[in-house]
């Protein structure tokens, strides 16, 4: 029978001083200007089209995928990516390595963009946690920061390691593309815009979306886009949380 914890403290996580590398400071500006950090989603899986969370499965990319990496790779060709990271899934390996192939750059792997671990939920449905988890599945739809289960990554634990690995890319010399999964950029997305991880489900990042983080402004934007990401997140949302 299926066990939820009391909602546990709500964990503060840093200001967006965190991405100067992790020195302390006010989310200012920096004495130079900070190097182009993109992110981006794989490409479509057979998961992805059945809901499912693929957590570490070694599945391959659909031809859809396939075709979305080299798309957004065109898309990038203008942008003087110097470099790829990429989690270490194979997935997100595979979309890494075909963008890398047609810009022409080094792709490398980095384990701080690696998908979160679901723990029981890896397998399943959306329709099967539904049903055989339904207090947790609930408190996940509805304030997806406070949940913890045994096995299972909070949100909090994915921020940590995915701004630390942003801060990172943007010391970098040159632009950098990180290619990961959909949890990973959507907290990486709110904590640069400083907003809570609570609204984490009412961000919309699909396969093959990629967006630019902006760290000396603070801010993030779609490639392609002069907005603020911030503009387009919506009060409620049944977003799917699928990676």
């Amino acid at each position: 029978m299926e066990s939820v914890p009391d909602l546990p403290a709500k964990e503060t996580i840093a200001p967006p001083a965190l991405w100067s590398g992790g020195r302390a400071g006010r989310a200012t500006p920096h004495s130079r200007l900070a190097t182009p950090v993109y992110l981006a989603r794989h490409g479509q899986t057979e998961s992805n089209l059945l809901r499912r969370y693929a957590g570490y499965s070694p599945e391959p990319l659909t031809e859809a995928g396939r075709a979305q990496m080299s798309g957004l790779a065109a898309r990038l060709a203008l942008c003087r990516i110097g470099e790829v990271w990429t989690s270490e899934v194979a997935r997100s390996r595979e979309s890494a390595e075909l963008i890398g192939g047609i810009v022409g750059v080094p792709v490398r792997t980095e384990a701080r963009l690696n998908e979160i671990r679901m723990g029981p939920w890896e397998g399943m449905t959306e329709a099967e946690v539904a049903r055989y988890y339904p207090n947790a599945w609930a408190l996940w739809c509805t304030l997806p920061d406070r949940l913890e289960l045994e096995g299972r990554e909070t949100l909090q634990s994915v921020s940590r390691r995915v701004t630390a690995a942003v801060a990172d890319a943007a010391e970098r010399p040159h632009p950098v593309l990180l290619v990961s999964h959909v949890a990973p950029i959507r907290v990486a997305v709110l904590m640069m815009l400083g907003l809570p991880l609570s609204t984490y489900r009412r961000l919309h990042i699909g396969n093959g979306d990629a967006v630019l983080v902006d760290r000396a402004g603070a801010d993030v934007r779609r490639l392609g886009e002069t907005g603020s990401v911030r503009a387009e997140l919506p009060l409620f949302s049944a977003e799917s949380s699928l990676a």
